[in-house]
């Protein structure tokens, strides 16, 4: 199926014009004047008032995103030659993002990042894995699959698998690829399960992060909250950490995160890992005057929504402050956000009031984002999600 240039036009009822034509890559509902009876999938053109183009992308009935956005350029079709053009120029745009001697498991394609709003790819070693935000998208995925397999053969791609936000996945090309699958990441090993774990297996946008935090963990104790798998623990324990305590709610985080030291050669009996709530294993350390050079937080999205902003950084507050309890006086306190809805100057702000609720002074190291594999562009607010601040606290 290949489609020419749209036929069928949506109106603008917001002065959206420079907004979009700066880059951005949705229109919400709200600011159109809604066609009856169109499908998901539809390619559009989004005008003025007046009827001037603006804009062209995919149309989703359903979705509070009402437009995703494909091209500015009124000549230039929504087609397989327009999705493959796109995955190939991703590819490229890699180059020079990580040492891929070091590294098999990456970000080849970041939906609005790479022109292809609602469409992410991330390889690991042989196997890539889909995802596709919103119904509109599907009508991309056979043209997605086809490029993925070619253009993937010199990185040795044997498998696609698509993973829906729902938990379910579906076999693309190869079938359904064998878990777990080992990846090196600066060269430290990682079992990665690609067809149940959270995500697409790994949380691949915290990568230069866990790398980060090595000269902080040489020679000190350390403690990991949310520790999913280990990737921070196994970081610090590499750096030379005395001991590293790795804390998640999940038993299957924890044993993954075991045989993650036993990948790299750390025996996990000489570290702590616990299944348990973080909340309580940190209640529980504070006042047995357990005390950490290096404590990492790195939690769940407290912000679904823009709605639920207001008690999430009330919540990130609370639980930074009470992780402050913990650290050791000139000791780093690492806190992360995941939530394209909380910005970094709310966020600073958050850290500022936990340090105020914890009697601590802090100073900000670093401030932190996901790596090049993931990238945004300038008009894409909402694609710098991830924050990970590093501050030193008195």
């Amino acid at each position: 199926m290949a489609f020419s240039p749209a036929m069928l036009k949506v109106r603008l009822r917001k002065p959206l014009e420079r907004h979009l034509r700066a880059g951005h890559p949705w229109v919400y509902a709200d600011a159109l004047e809604r066609p009856r009876g169109v499908e998901s999938g539809t390619v559009v053109d989004v005008t003025t008032r007046e009827g001037r183009f603006v804009a062209r992308g995919l149309y989703d009935a359903e979705s509070p995103i009402a437009v995703r956005v494909a091209t500015l350029d009124a000549r230039e079709p929504v087609d397989q030659q327009l999705v493959r053009r796109r995955i190939e120029q991703a590819l490229a745009a890699r180059r020079g993002a990580f040492d891929a001697r070091e590294t098999d498991a990456f970000r080849w394609l970041n939906g609005e990042g790479d022109f292809l709003p609602g469409l992410v790819a991330d390889v690991y070693r042989d196997v890539a894995i889909v995802r596709l935000d919103g119904d509109a998208v599907r009508v991309w995925r056979e043209w997605a699959v086809e490029a993925l397999v070619e253009l993937g053969r010199p990185l040795g791609i044997s498998y696609v698998y698509e993973r829906s936000r729902g938990g379910r996945g579906e076999a693309l090309h190869g079938g359904v690829p064998p878990v777990p699958v080992e990846i090196r990441e600066h060269g430290v090993r990682f079992a990665v399960d690609v067809v149940h774990g959270q995500k697409t297996g790994f949380f691949l946008d915290q990568r230069e992060n866990r790398f980060a935090i090595r000269p902080y963990a040489a020679g000190v104790e350390v403690a990991n909250l949310f520790g999913y798998t280990g990737g921070f623990s196994v970081n610090a324990a590499l750096a030379g950490a005395v001991r590293v305590a790795t804390i998640d709610s999940a038993a299957g985080a924890i044993e993954a995160a075991r045989e993650n030291f036993r990948l790299n050669g750390i025996d996990p009996d000489a570290h702590e890992l616990a299944c348990e709530d973080a909340f309580e294993w940190l209640e529980t350390a504070r006042r047995q005057g357990r005390r950490f050079r290096l404590v990492i937080v790195d939690p769940p999205s407290f912000a679904p929504s823009e709605k639920a902003l207001p008690k999430a950084l009330a919540a990130y507050r609370d639980l930074f402050a009470l992780a402050l309890g913990v650290v050791a006086d000139g000791g780093v306190l690492a806190a992360a956000s995941c939530s394209s809805h909380v910005a970094l100057e709310p966020f600073l702000s958050a850290l500022r009031d936990a340090g105020e609720k914890a009697h601590r002074r802090l100073r900000v190291l670093e401030t932190r984002g996901q790596p090049a594999d993931h990238p945004t562009t300038p008009a894409f607010a909402e694609g710098r999600y991830l924050k990970f601040v590093l501050c030193r606290a008195d």
